[in-house]
């Protein structure tokens, strides 16, 4: 059995129970013989000898499952390079999103729509707000089981993804309920033409309803720009926007520091968010200059070091100077990259598990898979997709936005192209191939569809026997992904020539391509888990 953390044992004369997650239970298959006693968050406790009395045991149970729930599944990742700081020129978005394996994920493309003046939408509460009188059409990746994983990459190629960052505030103002959830981005996604826009909105619908969780960092680009928007719960936030020649990474902590809200070019947020400080308690100005993240942030999540070791084994891959482990030093904003950085440094750095640093001196993973070895990891074994949004201009938007997209842990599976102007979504990657290419707003399927089974079962399979998988699968996706950013070129000199004179000839090219990559990638999976003797049980 292998685990992400080691085990809790709660024994008795009688019998030992072991607390384990599902989302990493995979060293036995059939589940069934075993007895699910707590369902909390995804965790799970399974019998290991006879049946005891289980009263004795249920408010340890209960403490410890809530304490490991909210270590395991809260390790979301985001990283954003400015235009300037990319070899493209393109705004490079990508994110990590973390909620572990018992979760379903699927993909719909909705479309533009009209509504009448007394239409309205509804809220988690249950409360209603005014709909607006157009909504954008957009690609949505739900994960309808969830309040707060969904990520979305609108008609005008506004990307919208968020990372938990839990905040100090304890006594929230809420309106009619709150706003938060999946409902906030979504109306971000279908009321944004620009990232600015968007951080307009969510402040706007922020500071008249409130945000209903402890705090999160929703991260909103388009082509021209990355913004960082940190949500407080209640009613107070503030943004910063990522330098155009600098890269910014979140993990799951506040990482605004310094704010100067007169400067509206590259902060927004709540006029009082300092004066509220105060009032609480949290910040004495005769003490220093007001850090946002130091005096709003959590205090134990805030030095964590589930949180602050993923932010900076990603900085450190890329900054153009040594960054001290944050041990040493509180880490920055944004940094300076040492070369400009291309999809390949972004995929890098979402596949990263320490490798070559103190965190893991060891990289040949004989003993177990690197998804074991950490508390947490940038790549974790809870990681339900991961996203690389290739936002650039100079191009009709339906070819510059590029949503490279892989299901479940990125370093055993590989990122798929989807261009804005694909027709619908890939078979493979809907909740089911009936309901791909539409999005009945939204009746959830019960399943998810082939792209996500196949790549659930190849992280599986790959983890099983990590160091001797993990070459030869890497090798196979290296070689897929070099093709498909080859195939850029070529594919957008066609399509470009044809747009506006025949669009719709090149939206289906660029159709054919998105669909081709997905179905050639989920092949290459089966091919390569039915190829091995010991399939274990996993796979087709």
């Amino acid at each position: 059995m292998f685990c992400l953390f080691p085990n809790f044992i709660l024994s008795s004369s009688q019998e030992t129970f072991v607390v384990v997650s599902d989302a990493v239970f995979y060293g036995l298959r059939e589940k069934a013989q075993y007895e699910t006693f707590l369902d909390n968050s995804g965790i799970y406790l399974y019998k290991k000898e006879p049946a005891m009395r289980k009263s004795a045991i249920i408010s340890t149970l209960f403490l410890l499952l809530t304490v490991w729930s909210a270590a395991a599944y809260s390790d979301c990742y985001s990283i954003v390079a400015g235009k300037n700081a990319t070899a493209d020129g393109s705004v490079l978005f990508g994110h990590n999103e973390d909620n572990a394996r018992k979760f379903t994920a699927g993909m719909w493309k909705v479309e533009r729509a009209e509504h009448g003046p007394d239409e309205t939408v509804a809220l988690q509460s249950g409360a209603r707000i005014p709909q607006s009188p157009v909504t954008w059409g957009y690609w949505w990746m739900q994960m309808p089981e969830l309040d707060y994983s969904d990520g979305f990459l609108n008609e005008h190629g506004v990307a919208i993804a968020t990372d938990n960052c839990p905040s100090r505030e304890d006594n929230p103002e809420l309106t009619q309920g709150g706003i938060g959830g999946a409902i906030l981005r979504r109306l971000v996604a279908e009321r944004s033409r620009t990232a600015r826009e968007g951080v307009k909105v969510v402040g706007e619908l922020v500071e008249r309803y409130g945000y209903t969780a402890s705090g999160r960092t929703m991260i909103i680009c388009d082509s021209n720009e990355g913004w960082l928007v940190a949500l407080v719960n209640g009613k107070h936030w503030v943004a910063q926007r990522v330098p155009d020649d600098k890269v910014a990474i979140v993990a799951n902590t506040y990482t605004i520091r310094e704010i100067d809200l007169t400067d509206t070019d590259n902060f927004l947020g709540s006029a009082d968010i300092v004066e509220y400080a105060v009032k609480r308690g949290w910040y004495d100005p005769s003490k220093g200059p007001f850090s946002f993240e130091e005096v709003y942030a959590n205090p134990k999540t805030r030095v964590a070091p589930g949180n602050t070791h993923r932010q900076w084994s990603g900085l450190r891959r890329i900054a153009d100077a040594p960054v001290p482990v944050p041990e040493k030093k509180r880490l920055p904003f944004a940094v300076v990259p040492k070369e400009t950085l291309t999809m390949d440094h972004i995929a890098s750095i979402l596949r990263d598990h320490y490798e070559g640093t103190q965190y893991e001196p060891n990289d040949n993973y004989s003993a177990a898979p690197p998804h074991r070895r950490h508390t947490s990891s940038i790549c974790g074994l809870a990681t339900n997709s991961s996203s690389i949004f290739q936002l650039r201009s100079g191009m009709p938007v339906e070819i510059g936005a590029v949503w490279w997209l892989a299901m479940w842990t990125p370093c055993s599976t590989p990122y798929m192209p989807i261009y804005l102007g694909t027709d619908s979504v890939p078979g493979d990657l809907g909740f089911d191939p009936a309901s791909a290419g539409t999005c009945p707003f939204c009746v959830i399927s019960p399943d998810f569809g082939p792209a996500y089974r196949t790549f659930h079962d190849l992280s599986l399979w790959v983890d099983e026997d990590y160091s001797q998988r993990i070459g030869a699968v890497r090798d196979t996706w290296s070689t897929m992904e070099k093709t498909a950013r080859n195939a850029q070129t070529v594919l957008e000199k066609g399509v470009l020539a044809s747009w506006g004179n025949d669009t719709d000839a090149a939206r289906e090219i660029l159709s054919r391509y998105s669909h081709g990559v997905v179905s050639r990638a989920v092949g290459l999976a089966r091919e390569m888990m039915a190829a091995d003797n010991d399939l274990s049980g996993v796979g087709n």
